[in-house]
Formats: structure tokens, sequence, C-alpha cells
């Protein structure tokens, strides 16, 4: 179980890439987090899913979760 300390902690964009499962989401989390900023884990999870759902078409229409 999580604590509201852990939480809150906040780690480096090499931390979040160094633990990441796969390659797929290291080149992700590589490409989306900056360089001289901390997050905590709660925002790279939202990072992450607000980037693999995106609008395809102009419109605005048609999504796609990658």
């Amino acid at each position: 179980m999580t604590t509201k300390t852990e939480s809150k902690k906040k780690f480096s964009k090499t931390a979040f890439v160094d633990a990441a499962k796969d390659g797929k989401e290291r080149l992700l989390l590589m490409m989306l987090l900056e360089d001289e900023k901390s997050y905590a884990k709660e925002e790279v999870t939202k990072i992450l899913k607000d980037w693999k759902i995106k609008i395809v078409n102009d419109d605005g229409k048609k999504e796609v979760e990658a």
C-alpha cells in the first residue's frame, strides 16, 4: 500500500527511464519528460496516459490508443 509520503515523492527523468518495463515505455519517457524536472509517479502515469490517447483527425472525432 502506498502511503501519502510515498505518493508525494518526486523522481528525476532518469529514474523513471531506468525503471521502465520495456523499450517502448523507456522511449516514451525519454521523449515526454523534461531533463531537469522532477515528477511524482502519478504525474508520469497521467503524462503517459494522455499521450497514448490522442486525436488522429483534425475534426477531433476519432481517437486512437497507442
